[in-house]
């Protein structure tokens, strides 16, 4: 773990320190210039606009770093049930989940008179709930955006993008303020776990269930498409072939994020891994059930407006002379 952890978070404070430079050649050169013309406007007025453009920069810098520096830390995770630090990790996890907006919403109280383990465990039921809705919202997005548009540079950078928001997401669920700390760990776990995946049992389990899914969704649907368009039926099952893969993954990473935000101990990346293989399986299917219809719609409503234009086509004069 701290071996991907490590990894990222020089990648990032690296990435941070570029930008920073950057940012401060680019400040000086511009408030030069802003000096420089109105300094040749009234001297006054220059060093006037030098200070103003010092203190506004002062600011951007300060405030960012204030920022980062009041959220609060991650507390350390502990290695099992059976460690030391397990009672007074749930003490933290407690405190600051009784702060935490989505269990006030729903009128959560801790019970005092019960078990803290078992009241952790039911406020954080509560949040996997929360979290899994918009899990299965994004999956959707990614699903019906990535069937229907077909462009893989940009779809791919669409994933992405809706995995990185999500997890932030996700993360903002179970903890209304991460550290920066807990955010790369967050990102570094999920976006490692999935690159790593690569064992012959995943790959095996998600062709066996993708198969009947798909089959069986679109056996009942193909009946509203024009008869005998056997490349756009192609291209439709190509398009939810690759809609369903796309969702799959958000699904899979939803799941590991879900796992890693709401984990009172130390988690198996490989047991996580295949835990969220399969819980993503089993809602995959929901979720062709659910917009493979617009898909159709779509195609369809494509595929008959290119009918139309092709018969009304006008003949070419050309060829009527001939």
């Amino acid at each position: 773990m701290d071996s991907i952890i490590r990894p990222v978070k020089r990648s990032l404070a690296y990435a941070a320190f570029v930008l920073l430079l950057l940012f401060l050649l680019f400040a000086v050169n511009q408030t030069a210039q802003i000096y420089d013309l109105t300094y040749s406007i009234n001297p006054y007025f220059g060093y006037f606009t030098l200070v103003l453009l010092i203190i506004l920069l002062g600011l951007s810098l300060i405030i960012p770093l204030v920022g980062i520096l009041s959220l609060r830390r991650k507390p350390e995770v502990p290695k099992s049930l059976e460690d030391p630090l397990y009672p007074v990790y749930l003490e933290t996890l407690k405190k600051r989940l009784s702060g935490n907006p989505y269990l006030k919403a729903r009128g959560f109280v801790f019970a005092e008179d019960k078990e803290l383990r078992d009241e952790v465990d039911r406020a954080l039921k509560v949040l996997d709930v929360e979290a899994g809705r918009l899990v299965r919202n994004g999956a959707s997005s990614v699903f019906l955006t990535t069937a229907i548009s077909q462009n893989g540079a940009l779809d791919s950078l669409f994933v992405f993008t809706s995995l990185g928001k999500m997890i932030w997401e996700v993360a903002h669920i179970y903890n209304q303020r991460p550290a920066l700390r807990e955010i790369v760990y967050l990102y570094g776990n999920v976006f490692g776990t999935v690159l790593m995946a690569r064992s012959v049992e995943d790959l095996d389990l998600m062709d066996d269930q993708l198969e009947p899914v798909i089959a069986s969704i679109l056996g009942g649907s193909l009946g509203s498409l024009i008869p005998g368009t056997v490349h756009v039926t192609n291209i439709l099952i190509n398009s939810i072939t690759e809609g369903s893969v796309n969702a799959l993954l958000c699904l899979r990473v939803g799941a590991m994020a879900k796992r890693y935000s709401g984990s009172v101990v130390e988690v198996d990346r490989k047991l996580i891994r295949r835990s969220a293989s399969i819980e993503a399986i089993g809602l995959l299917g929901g979720i062709i059930r659910d917009n493979t219809a617009v898909v159709v719609q779509s195609f369809g409503k494509a595929a008959k407006g290119a009918t139309r234009k092709i018969f009304r086509r006008k003949p070419d004069p050309d060829q009527d002379e001939s």
